[in-house]
Parts: C-alpha cells; sequence; structure tokens
C-alpha cells in the first residue's frame, strides 16, 4: 500500500533581513567603530606604540560588538 499524503501549499519566504535589523547592525558597527577609534587614540595617548594602539582598537571593536550583538538577540528572545 503506497502511503500518499496531500500537497502542501507553499509558505511566503520571509525577507533574509528586515529593515530594522539592518539598521540595527549599521547602528551597532558604527559604535563599536566609535568605541575601538577612542581606546585606539588613548592608548597611543598613554605610550604605546602604533601598531599596539591599532591592536587594541581592534580588540575594543570586537568586544563591543560581540556585547552589542549579544543584548540585540537577548532584547529580540
Amino acid at each position: 500500500m503506497i502511503d500518499r499524503t496531500p500537497p502542501t501549499t507553499p509558505q511566503p519566504a520571509e525577507p533574509a533581513t528586515s529593515p530594522d535589523r539592518a539598521i540595527r547592525v549599521v547602528l551597532i558597527l558604527l559604535a563599536a567603530g566609535i568605541v575601538s577609534g577612542v581606546a585606539g587614540l588613548l592608548s597611543h595617548a598613554a605610550g604605546n606604540n602604533v601598531p599596539g594602539s591599532i591592536l587594541t582598537g581592534g580588540g575594543a571593536f570586537a568586544g563591543t560588538v560581540g556585547v552589542l550583538l549579544a543584548i540585540a538577540h537577548y532584547t529580540n528572545a
């Protein structure tokens, strides 16, 4: 005996990203860029060399993006 299931109606595809999500990501990256720039400048003013200051800014950028994405995920849950 062959088991035949009735055809299902296709569901409309949801957009990959909503405009709200895109705006949120842009704001997160902008805030992280500002934080990393300030961290790099403060590091250089404290006497670190330029490559060290760039690494400090990069670490601040990554940390800020991680924290802000976690907060955005938590508020959507």
